[in-house]
C-alpha cells in the first residue's frame, strides 16, 4: 500500500490538500503471468528514469512513492467496476491504478489524484524504469509492470486491463 504520509507529503509538495485519505482497494483475480508476459509490450524507445510522470496528452498522470506506483486518468470512456464497501463514499473510486510492491494491479480509491501538470512528459516509444517498475507510453495508451513478476496493468481513455 502507499505509505499515506509519503503520498501526502509528496502531494504537500505539489501544492495539494493535506487532508485526503488514501485508501486501497484490491481488484479483480490476476491472470497468469505467463499471459500477461506474452501481451504485455517490451521497451523498444529510450528509458528514463522518473519517479513522476504525465501523458503527452496529460490525461495520465503517473507517481511511484512508497514502492507502489500509481497511475490516474481524467478523462475516460469506460467505468469501473462497482465501488467495494471498504472504499469510502467520501473518497473517489476508479480514478485510476495502482500496482503495489507484492500483489496485482487494483483500482485506486482516494481522495487526491497523482495527475500533476508540471510532471515530465513520457513520450509515446519511452519507457520509464523506476525502482521494480516500468512504465511504457504508447499512442493507445500506458502499460505499467513489474517485470519481476508480470503484474500489471494497461490504462487508456478507451480501455482498462489489470494482470
Amino acid at each position: 500500500m502507499l505509505a499515506l504520509s509519503a503520498l501526502l507529503g509528496l502531494l504537500a509538495l505539489a501544492g495539494c490538500g493535506g487532508s485526503t485519505r488514501t485508501v486501497t482497494v484490491e481488484g479483480p483475480p490476476a491472470e497468469a503471468a505467463s499471459t500477461a508476459a506474452a501481451t504485455t509490450p517490451q521497451p523498444t524507445g529510450p528509458v528514463v528514469h522518473l519517479r513522476a510522470f504525465r501523458s503527452p496528452t496529460g490525461n495520465i498522470g503517473c507517481l511511484l512513492a512508497a514502492g507502489e506506483l500509481r497511475c490516474d486518468i481524467g478523462r475516460r470512456s469506460w467505468s469501473p467496476p462497482p465501488r467495494p464497501a471498504n472504499c469510502p463514499a467520501v473518497v473517489g473510486f476508479g480514478q485510476g491504478l495502482e500496482l503495489p510492491a507484492r500483489g496485482a494491479a487494483r483500482f485506486v480509491c482516494a481522495g487526491d489524484t497523482v495527475r500533476d501538470p508540471h510532471s515530465p512528459v513520457l513520450a509515446y516509444g519511452t519507457t520509464s524504469a523506476a525502482g521494480p517498475f516500468e512504465c511504457i507510453s504508447a499512442l493507445s495508451g500506458m502499460t505499467c509492470t513489474r517485470p519481476a513478476n508480470g503484474h500489471g496493468f494497461f490504462l487508456s481513455t478507451q480501455t482498462y486491463r489489470l494482470f
